[in-house]
Parts: structure tokens; sequence; C-alpha cells
């Protein structure tokens, strides 16, 4: 697995921070719009392997 750069981990550390004062709905929010990011990075990558 690659690591992470120093601002990676610092946009990490952010986003744990932010998540301690969401809301159960905040968070699950926050999860599905990522989990749909990641979802279209792929589908990007894999139409650009083609």
């Amino acid at each position: 697995m690659t690591e992470l750069t120093l601002a990676q981990q610092f946009e990490m550390q952010r986003i744990r921070n932010a998540t301690k004062t969401m809301t159960k709905k905040q968070a699950v929010d926050l999860l599905v719009q990522a989990t749909r990011l990641l979802t279209i990075k792929n589908n990007v990558i894999r139409s650009l392997g083609k």
C-alpha cells in the first residue's frame, strides 16, 4: 500500500477532527459521498485504460 503524503495525512486528520462533532446522519452522508466519489474515480480510471 502506498503511503500518504504529508498534505494527505494533514487532510485525513482534519476530516477525523471534523467527524468528532458530526451527527450520525452527517457522518453517514459523508461516507456515502466519499464512496460515490471513489466509485466515479474508479470508473474514470477504468475508462482511461480502455
